[in-house]
């Protein structure tokens, strides 16, 4: 989190007069150096992750580089180094700064990450190694549920791609997304009436989400 200054104001003598011009004057000034002391003080992880938000991924390495340099923010800057080399399509290394994370912690989105770069350079088996990791770790993420999904039906890992969507549902049983997900993997393993069960389920849970 971004620490502020907080500025103390000195009170000054002056008539009521100057008072009714220069008072709002002093509060616009000291707002302005105000926003510019704590963008100034932005770590560069967090001035990465604006350059990532924005695109920008070669200032984004460069920042998170830095970040990594001063050792802050370790775990996020290889993180996300290696996704803004993911999105430049250098997949190596993204592999290194995924791997360097996950040194560091066993988080299930940089095992997602890294299995999304594994797929890119054309290794299905370590791609499914790492989303079978982040489907095990993962609680609660329901975007990561249905990312890991997904990844694993596009591999052509059907049963493990329900069994991920299966805990998703498990976890939020009214998400439209989740039974619409299961009924795409019950559809290629064979499952018609599954498939068609979960697309109903996920009809009537739209249309329940759009009624209230």
């Amino acid at each position: 989190m971004v620490s502020c200054i907080n500025y103390k104001h000195r009170v000054m003598e002056h008539n009521i007069s100057k008072t009714k011009l220069t008072f709002p004057v002093l509060n616009v000034l000291a707002a302005l150096l105000l926003i510019t002391a704590c963008a100034e003080r932005l770590s560069d992880h967090d001035r990465g992750l604006r350059e990532l938000d924005n695109g920008n991924l070669q200032e984004a390495i460069v920042l998170f580089t830095s970040s990594i340099e001063k050792n802050t923010d370790l775990v996020s800057s290889f993180n996300h180094r290696g996704l803004s080399y993911l999105y430049l399509g250098e997949f190596d290394q993204s592999v290194t700064d995924f791997s360097s994370a996950l040194e560091l912690e066993q988080d299930p989105i940089v095992f997602h990450n890294r299995a999304l770069a594994y797929k890119e350079l054309g290794h299905p088996e370590c791609a499914f190694a790492d989303l079978d990791m982040a489907g095990r770790l993962n609680e609660t993420d329901l975007e990561l549920f249905l990312s890991t999904g997904y990844a694993m039906l596009d591999l052509g890992f059907l049963e493990q791609s329900e069994s991920v969507f299966n805990k998703a549902i498990n976890v939020y049983p009214t998400s439209m997304e989740a039974y619409n997900g299961r009924g795409n993997a019950r559809i290629e393993l064979g499952d018609i009436a599954g498939a068609e069960a979960d697309w109903d389920k996920a009809v009537e849970l739209s249309v329940g989400e759009r009624n209230r």
